[in-house]
């Protein structure tokens, strides 16, 4: 990945599941779903200035992928992003540039509990467009993106799997976790009590 790439933000993936948006309420759900893209979009422009698009939420993948492919310049990568993550790093960027010049033609980010936190490619895929939509936030996301990318004949690179910020367990470890940064932990603690009383019953 000599120059940086194209990014792709699809943010519909911001939003918790319907479990998690109760127990939080409305107005903490919309806090966490604008906190989350907000984190992944200025990952994205910091990775690539001016070369970020958010898609909008009920834009499809495959025709928000398209219109990305389209307005690439010379041979960027295009790399598409799910803001699910609580926490984007360096080390994200530096993975998937690693696994882009060995000579992957794309590169693969799973989150734990099903979906993508992260896919990367150098060229259209019409393997992978071909998926259906309810693909990329499905427990077998992973194994349906492999499996096109490897009918369409090109090596594939895998990121680390990592934890998202959808469901309830997931807020349990965030919590547990003493590195979580003060914003997140104000927005979330007060979930604290009732989930310790939820493990406990």
């Amino acid at each position: 990945m000599a120059a940086p790439p194209a990014i792709l933000v699809m943010a519909d993936a911001a939003r918790p599941s319907r479990e998690l948006a109760e127990a939080l309420g409305a107005e903490r759900a919309g806090q966490l779903a604008q906190l989350l893209l907000q984190r992944a979009t200025r990952w994205a422009s910091e990775l690539s200035p001016g070369r970020v698009r958010v898609a909008d939420e009920a834009e499809s993948f495959t025709n928000a992928v398209e219109v990305a492919l389209g307005a690439r310049r010379g041979d960027e990568a295009l790399l598409v992003i799910w803001p699910a993550l609580p926490c984007w790093r360096p080390e994200h960027a530096e993975a998937v540039r690693d696994d882009l010049a060995s000579g992957c033609g794309a590169s693969v980010g799973p989150v734990f509990d099903g979906g993508l936190y992260m896919l990367a490619m150098t060229q259209a895929l019409p393997s992978l467009l071909a998926l259906p939509e309810e693909t990329w936030g499905s427990p077998d996301a992973m194994a349906r993106v492999l499996g096109a990318v490897n009918e369409a004949g090109v090596a594939v690179g895998l990121l680390r799997a990592e934890r998202g910020l959808r469901r309830l367990g997931d807020v349990r470890a965030a919590l547990a976790d003493p590195l979580l940064d003060d914003e997140l932990r104000a927005l979330l603690d007060p979930l604290s009590r009732w989930l310790t009383g939820s493990a406990a019953g």
